[in-house]
């Protein structure tokens, strides 16, 4: 499914600046695309947008040739997962119980997951290392478990688009490798991917598109490889930025 932005233009309030303005793009099946910039660039703004939780104040949204303000609510739910930067959460739920709820777009009134589904739920809590925690209540976990319970509910509900905005955002490295890391396998396999990210590192080992964002606008699109280099990204990050050899010391990464 391909997604076209058409002169996207977005303001919180009707005489307020544009915080998102300009924006042409297409997103083709099967890619991961990432939305790079400072905090304040509009990343997460451009997500929401993306997702449907805002509106355009101009332009149009396209997922093929439907417009995203046409498409119901429960239609979305089977063309993409979104993923919050904070979700809110029952934390009375047990975590497989909350995750067993991803399947809701695609059983009937009253049905419940079958054996095939949990046995899916398990696959999953396994590749992202949270098999210890489907027992416990959200309460009972920390705030980057919980990121990553989101993230996995996310690739349960089976959608070929996921949007995540800074989905490691709450993370240590150990498990900001675990979700690219799995980010990259489940593109593999033919869905297309959108994150947003203040860290180029993450576009390159995705190997992704990159969307970098300035003040709102598109500021340059290409290939991880194409953008992520130091005489561009200096125009937005400073020029204090640096390549790991050039430092007194060794950059650690995954």
């Amino acid at each position: 499914m391909q997604i076209k932005l058409n002169d996207v233009h977005f303001r919180y309030k009707k005489n307020a600046p544009a915080v998102i303005k300009d924006i042409f793009l297409t997103i083709e099946p099967g890619t991961i695309n990432a939305l790079l910039g400072l905090n304040g660039s509009g990343k997460s703004t451009l997500i929401k947008l993306l997702a449907g939780l805002l509106k355009p104040t101009e332009g149009t949204i396209e997922y093929d040739e439907y417009d995203l303000k046409d498409i119901s609510i429960h239609q979305r739910s089977k063309i993409f997962a979104y993923v919050a930067q904070n979700n809110i959460f029952n934390e009375d739920f047990l975590v497989k119980d909350y995750l067993a709820f991803s399947f809701v777009n695609s059983l009937k009134f009253y049905q419940t997951p079958d054996k095939a589904k949990k046995v899916i739920i398990k696959k999953y809590a396994k590749d992202f290392k949270i098999e210890k925690l489907m027992d416990k209540k959200l309460s009972e976990t920390s705030g980057g478990e919980r990121q990553i319970i989101s993230i996995v509910a996310a690739m349960l509900q089976d959608t070929p688009i996921i949007i995540l905005d800074e989905p490691t955002s709450a993370l240590d490295l150990l498990n900001q490798y675990i979700v690219l890391s799995a980010l990259k396998k489940i593109s593999a396999e033919g869905k297309t991917i959108i994150i947003s990210t203040h860290n180029p590192n993450h576009c390159l080992y995705l190997k992704s598109n990159v969307i970098l964002l300035n003040k709102g606008s598109i500021l340059k699109t290409g290939k991880s490889d194409e953008i992520v280099k130091k005489d561009i990204l200096e125009d937005i990050y400073g020029k204090n930025i640096k390549y790991s050899d050039e430092l007194e010391y060794k950059e650690i990464s995954f």
